[in-house]
């Protein structure tokens, strides 16, 4: 299993947006991050991403893993 992380998968207004899946392939890690939960602040959204692109994953990190992200302006 892997640590799939893409960056900026879809538009945020002042800000940016990351995706992480975890799968077997990255084929699976793609689908796994399109019907992922989204959420904004702690609280989830919706289900899913309209309008997700997804070009070449930023990271790909075996399991057992952790990874800290921080962004702000």
């Amino acid at each position: 299993m892997n640590l799939y992380v893409w960056n900026n998968p879809y538009r945020v207004r002042y800000g940016c947006s990351f995706v992480v899946a975890v799968a077997e392939t990255e084929a699976a890690a793609r689908k796994e991050a399109a019907k992922g939960m989204a959420y904004t602040y702690g609280e989830f959204e919706r289900e899913g991403v309209q309008g997700l692109a997804l070009g070449a994953p930023l990271l790909v990190v075996p399991c057992p893993c952790a990874e800290w992200h921080e962004w702000s302006e």
